[in-house]
């Protein structure tokens, strides 16, 4: 077998300042300036026989036909199988908006807020880091490890009346590691990192008007400047986020907190592969590498209950405004907040129901969504690839497997489907069940299938 070979580059992304942002529905304005520049970070491993590549970009997710595209320029220019390559989003609520789902084509009307010029540039922009990665293949060992981090805390707390609000919850579970990967040329030195936690990138609040990678991007600053300056160039970074759809940091607001947190993940996931053995060239044993994709079809919430009851709720409200006859004092205001509430959760409902009829991976007649799951395995290391917002408890399952030694949980992965929780939250309701589209059981679903795959590729 040959030697392992690693390649690894950046690509800025560049979004021009003034557009709008993305992340926050109440954000204050467009964009003013960039804190911290955005990319595409991508690794490309080989061992002789089979490729892999991933990639993580700077951005709050990207849908299965932009990521399908990258993937097939990038399986067209190197060679690598689409379904070997991994795009992934940081979920950094500091990026710019955009068409998460379609590039627009070249006759679309320009939206406010956005440039479409760069929303067109940006697939290409995205394979390029990863063309480039390929073509800087040299042969490289690797090192994985662990370490304890703790940033990331659940958000959904119940209250008294047994409703969840979203809101630091210190009991609920979480995930206390980060897992990390090195690739080294034989003089030692790195090629690049690849760093993977959940805990959603929302350091940064509503009134941030910067681009930024948010606490990640100081994640990723911190391990390239402890691996110093010596021979080669400056190592690549790459956070993968983990599953996060529950998780958010346990401390918010600034660059500061940003910082604090992030460098605190760099230099501990650094100082753990620092004594973490080698493997592969001039290591101990072998590294193989292997990548499959694992088509889904999952189950679409039924929605035709709540719909009736939401319309039937809206028709309420509305005859009590139409039959007030008390002046226009407190009761009026009243009336109209009742009625404004009601037609708020139909239209919310009404959206989700649109969108899987206008989702060109559903079938509205089985109410079924299909996407796929893409997992690599490199060696005694699992990537497992989710198209979503995976609850941690999710992916604490699958970290779990006996399989492999480490196991990579990475959401926003190739499509998004929305938020996957536990079966047991659907029970409690709160925002991430509200807003998910599919129905109970699914991340479970995903979890099992997971398992499957990662012990078939294991055999």
């Amino acid at each position: 077998m040959r030697p392992l070979h690693a390649g690894a580059a950046r690509v800025k992304l560049d979004p021009p300042v003034g557009l709008a942002m993305i992340g926050y529905g109440n954000r204050v304005g467009p964009a003013t300036g960039v804190h911290d520049d955005l990319a595409a970070n991508a690794l490309v491993l080989e061992d002789g026989g089979a490729k892999v590549a991933i990639a993580g970009v700077d951005v709050l997710a990207i849908g299965i036909r932009i990521a399908d595209d990258i993937r097939e320029r990038v399986a067209a220019d190197t060679g690598i199988p689409a379904d070997s390559i991994l795009i992934c989003a940081t979920h950094t609520h500091s990026a710019p908006a955009f068409n998460i789902f379609a590039t627009p084509r070249a006759a679309a009307i320009p939206a406010a807020g956005r440039d479409l010029g760069w929303e067109r540039a940006l697939p290409g922009k995205i394979a390029s880091a990863i063309i480039q990665a390929h073509e800087r293949l040299e042969p490289a060992m690797l090192r994985a490890a662990s370490a304890r981090f703790t940033f990331g805390i659940n958000r959904r707390l119940m209250r008294p009346d047994r409703q969840i609000q979203l809101a630091a919850n210190r009991s609920g579970p979480a995930d206390a590691e980060v897992i990390a990967l090195g690739a080294y040329r034989p003089d030692g030195s790195p090629v690049a990192f690849l760093m993977n936690y959940p805990c959603h990138g929302v350091v940064l609040c509503e009134d941030n008007l910067l681009y930024s990678r948010d606490w990640p991007g100081f994640a990723m600053d911190e391990i390239e400047s402890a691996a110093g300056s010596g021979a080669g160039p400056r190592p690549i970074s790459i956070f993968l986020q983990g599953a996060t759809g529950n998780i958010d940091p346990r401390s918010r607001g600034n660059f500061d907190v940003a910082e604090k947190y992030g460098r605190a993940m760099g230099r501990g996931a650094f100082d753990a592969l620092e004594h973490a053995p080698p493997i592969g060239y001039a290591g101990i044993g072998e590294v193989k590498i292997a990548a499959r994709k694992i088509p889904l079809r999952l189950k679409l919430k039924d929605l035709g209950a709540d719909l009736a009851i939401a319309r039937d709720c809206a028709a309420q409200t509305q005859a009590s405004l139409d039959n007030h006859r008390g002046g226009d004092g407190y009761q009026l205001k009243r009336l109209r907040d009742h009625h404004a509430q009601s037609l708020s959760a139909l239209s919310a409902l009404e959206a989700l129901e649109e969108q899987n009829r206008r989702d060109r991976r559903v079938d509205m007649a089985r109410r079924e969504l299909a996407t796929a799951l893409t997992v690599i395995t490199i060696g005694n290391l699992a990537i497992v690839g989710v198209p979503g917002e995976l609850f941690v408890e999710l992916g604490l399952a699958i970290k779990a497997n006996p399989y492999f030694d480490q196991t990579f949980v990475v959401g926003y992965c190739n499509d998004l489907i929305g938020y996957i929780p536990t079966r047991a939250a659907y029970a409690e309701g709160g925002y991430e069940v509200d807003t998910a589209r599919i129905a109970a059981g699914s991340g479970e679903t995903i979890v099992d299938t997971a398992l499957s795959a990662l012990a078939a590729m294991r055999a």
